[in-house]
């Protein structure tokens, strides 16, 4: 069966190139899943909880999320984006540094 093609009528207008969004302050957040439940808060207290504070004085928390001899993840509380150490400060606002580890505090008790 043939369908008729649309014409430019029947589209909806095409947005503009320059076209920005209402509020770009606001950024959309990532909810998650749900409230964390309670095998979820007991893997959270075993993880061993990170922070660090970058050259504007603004503090990151996070937890150890995986560790070997030759790598370190780390996920952020305020986005839940994992890093590596380097990159865990430089999301605080650090420079780069030449040992990242030791600018990050690690705690064996979770927040």
């Amino acid at each position: 069966m043939d369908y008729p093609k649309p014409t430019d009528k029947d589209l909806p207008p095409s947005p503009a190139d320059d076209t920005k969004p209402e509020n770009p302050s606001k950024k959309p957040r990532y909810s998650g899943p749900g409230p964390l439940k309670g095998d979820d808060m007991e893997i959270l207290k075993k993880m061993p909880s990170v922070s660090t504070t970058g050259n504007g004085g603004r503090r990151i928390k996070g937890f150890l999320y995986s560790y070997t001899k030759s790598e370190i993840c780390i996920v952020c509380v305020c986005h839940g984006s994992f890093f590596t150490p380097e990159e865990f400060v430089m999301h605080a606002g650090g420079k780069g540094v030449e040992n990242p580890m030791k600018h990050i505090i690690v705690s064996s008790k979770s927040f």
